[in-house]
């Protein structure tokens, strides 16, 4: 592998690094918003977006996961 492409797979990591950092911080903030929720139709709509905050946090850290793996 030319160095080229090592520093692009290096940004690559440290952005996916970075996105996972952010959507665990926003999952963790529309948690709270979902205790907090005054009815039922809010708690359930929040629940939705949090079901596909996870499916999307799980898939950046799977894709940090192999790239740090193919940098190791």
């Amino acid at each position: 592998m030319d160095s080229n492409s090592t520093r692009d797979m290096q940004n690559q990591l440290h952005e996916l690094i970075g996105a996972v950092d952010i959507l665990n911080l926003l999952r963790e903030e529309m948690e709270q918003w979902r205790e907090e929720a005054q009815n039922e139709s809010k708690r359930e709509a929040l629940e939705n977006v949090l079901g596909h905050l996870e499916v999307v946090e799980e898939e950046y850290k799977q894709r940090r996961d192999e790239l740090s793996t193919r940098l190791d």
